[in-house]
């Protein structure tokens, strides 16, 4: 990447961190074009000319989101070494975004614009696929039983998924809560370990 693209690859980072920031903090229609500018040091047009529009910035914003996780997970599924110091890194990958910033943001966008709603199903597909590909690393490794089956594991991830998308109250509690998160994917996980190796 030559310097050009740098610097301006690095503006469309600081655009999208400092609006991802204002819309956390303040709600998506309270911050305007204006003040993710200021609060960024770009001009205004700057934002338009990379991003259209404040919903497609918001859009992007979370599609980038999803992207990333699905290649963290990807690259630790191919990752070699030690399968429990492998669940651990999963469960991180899961629950980083959980102290970080809003469901409430990340939902409402979800709900509210329909072509991002089709990426969310899109991503909650590929994610299933992964977790399966990871559970199915697992047996190989004689970490995770093998007497639980891909079409199980699909049924329990289905109904967390639909639970959870229809379940505000649920949302509520898990909102800036990664410790709560955790405990969930550990409760999961633990289930799936063979007894021999539970300490």
């Amino acid at each position: 990447m030559d310097g050009f693209a740098k610097r301006r690859n690095d503006k469309k980072k600081a655009i999208m961190q400092t609006a991802l920031e204002l819309f956390d903090h303040y709600g998506f229609d309270k911050v305007t074009m204006t003040e993710i500018a200021e609060k960024a040091h770009v001009s205004k047009v700057s934002i338009y000319n990379f991003f259209e529009s404040k919903d497609n910035l918001r859009r992007i914003i979370i599609m980038n989101m999803l992207d990333e996780s699905i290649a963290k997970i990807k690259e630790l599924i191919e990752k070699e070494g030690d399968f429990f110091a492998k669940i651990e890194q999963y469960i991180q990958i899961r629950t980083w975004y959980y102290g970080q910033y809003s469901l409430r943001f990340f939902f409402e966008a979800v709900e509210s614009d329909p072509e991002l709603r089709n990426y969310f199903d899109h991503y909650n597909t590929a994610n299933k696929e992964l977790f399966i590909k990871f559970i199915a690393a697992g047996k190989r490794s004689a970490v995770f039983a093998q007497d639980v089956s891909d079409t199980a594991i699909g049924i329990y991830l289905d109904m967390i998924q639909s639970y959870f998308l229809h379940n505000k109250e649920i949302r509520n509690q898990l909102e800036h809560n990664p410790e709560l998160v955790r405990q969930l994917n550990v409760l999961f996980l633990d289930g799936l370990i063979q007894q021999k190796n539970r300490k």
